[in-house]
């Protein structure tokens, strides 16, 4: 039913905690892609081991990044449904079994749900937890993802028609999941699924760069949606006056032929 692709670079401390979730799956009809960058240590066979036969782990070359890794774990997978995890979330023992239950005998083509923030402390070993936010973006609409994206990677799953053809931009340095997901959207339904079992996992901005989360390139945000923006057409007069009002927030003031 799910192929759960997992791109990972020389975390092994999260991304065997990010394992342990999806062996903690109360369902079992999904397997496992981990494209790992960096190769810079020995894979964590001891955690993959309770998922023996439905798991693949590659160690890649080439462009760094998890754009190319996505893609890379798109062109091998063959199940109805596609997952993106990133390699410090973590999914909730019963999640893929209520996406299962809310797909039954339909064929949804995109999905998406409610989250959690899980605030930590990854100063330390294990990652301490400091707070945890319940987050609801049931009115997240196919038009609003068009002005600005509040739907994390993880929380997202994708029929597998919908992605065959699509790549994600490996030359971007952010927001490359935010282009793929419009492309994915042109002409699809995008449906909200009421559960609440994805827990993105952030740090404090103290932690070492390679535990970190967060956007490194702030100063890109700006020009990257005026460049999406171009890229990928508002759908309706609406949402090219909500992207004209989003940037003029930002000091931003073009006409409205641009959006």
């Amino acid at each position: 039913m799910f192929t759960v692709i997992v791109p990972t670079h020389n975390r092994p401390e999260l991304l065997r905690h990010t394992l342990q979730s999806l062996i903690d799956q109360t369902y079992s009809n999904f397997t496992v892609i981990v494209v790992d960058d960096a190769s810079s240590y020995i894979p964590p066979y001891a955690e993959l081991q309770p998922l023996q036969g439905r798991y693949v782990f590659i160690l890649r070359n080439g462009i760094a990044g998890p754009a190319e890794s996505r893609n890379m774990g798109l062109a091998i997978s063959k199940s109805k449904y596609v997952l993106f995890l990133d390699d410090d979330d973590t999914l909730e023992k019963e999640h893929l079994q209520s996406l299962a239950n809310h797909i039954e005998n339909s064929s949804p083509e995109l999905l998406f749900c409610d989250f959690k923030v899980c605030h930590e402390d990854r100063t330390l070993s294990p990652p301490q937890r400091l707070s945890i936010d319940r987050i609801d973006i049931s009115g997240v609409t196919r038009s609003s993802v068009f002005v600005r994206n509040r739907i994390p990677n993880s929380c997202l799953v994708y029929r597998q028609d919908v992605v065959a053809a699509v790549k994600h931009d490996n030359q971007m340095a952010i927001y490359e999941d935010w282009d793929f997901l419009l492309e994915c959207l042109k002409g699809r339904t995008l449906t909200h699924v009421p559960i609440n079992s994805v827990v993105i996992h952030k740090s404090a901005a103290n932690a070492a760069e390679n535990m970190r989360r967060g956007n490194a390139h702030d100063e890109l945000i700006v020009q990257t949606m005026l460049d999406l923006y171009k890229r990928h057409p508002a759908p309706d007069m609406p949402t090219r006056l909500e992207r004209q009002s989003l940037m003029a927030g930002a000091g931003i003031v073009l006409a409205i032929d641009y959006f």
